[in-house]
């Protein structure tokens, strides 16, 4: 990744973690709806594809705070590792979750044997990565640590993000380009500006989000190898 990209990513990153009014909390009913989405989402996708995290040594590419590494240790993984590009996220991180192993470094390069985790996972990650051959290289580098599954969740080319970070959606052909035939692959969850609005009513977000037209984003398992 050029050093012009990386100086932009981190820039960026802090612009938004800095910004003092956020909808992204857990006191934002739209918020928790959105998040509750997403899990489901990604758990009946496990099911589907056969994925089994019992005791799996889990990396998760650009963690952030933590958050979805430490749900994926509650889902029942092993031992859990995090990285993000960001020192601040990575500080974070360790306050709130000491149990995980976090470092911060970059997702073109990175500090793991081939083959070293039965599970690498990336949630919103390759979607703030704009240069095409950086995004590239950082799918390359999840596939060659990982020696079971791949997991991505991120923003379908055509959804809208609803923040000012820059981004580009991955859409199915630029997923199968990063990451090569998937055994699972499907659009989750409901958008988040229709989370927002359905936030306190919990049927109706249910319902809207039955809707693949809806859902925002695309999740995909991968058998590392194949």
């Amino acid at each position: 990744m050029s050093d012009t990209e990386l100086d932009r990513i981190r820039t960026a990153y802090r612009e938004r973690d800095a910004t003092a009014v956020t909808p992204y909390r857990w006191d934002n009913p739209g918020y928790v709806s959105y998040m509750q989405g997403v899990e489901r989402a990604v758990l009946r996708g496990f099911a589907s594809a056969g994925l089994r995290l019992d005791g799996a040594r889990v990396l998760d590419v650009g963690c952030g705070s933590g958050y979805f590494l430490h749900r994926l240790r509650e889902y029942g993984a092993g031992k859990c590792h995090g990285i993000d590009l960001l020192e601040e996220r990575i500080e974070e991180a360790h306050r709130r979750y000491p149990s995980l192993e976090l470092r911060t470094a970059s997702a073109t390069s990175i500090p793991f044997e081939d083959g070293s985790f039965d599970v690498v996972t990336q949630f919103t990650c390759l979607s703030s990565i704009v240069e095409d051959t950086a995004r590239l290289a950082a799918a390359q580098e999840m596939r060659r640590v990982s020696s079971g599954w791949i997991v991505s969740l991120d923003m379908r080319r055509d959804s809208r993000p609803g923040h000012g970070t820059p981004t580009v959606g991955l859409d199915e052909p630029e997923l199968k380009r990063l990451f090569g035939k998937p055994a699972l692959l499907r659009r989750a969850p409901l958008s988040f500006p229709l989370a927002q609005l359905a936030g306190r009513h919990d049927l109706a977000a249910r319902a809207l989000g039955a809707l693949p037209p809806l859902r925002s984003h695309y999740l995909g398992l991968w058998r590392a190898g194949v």
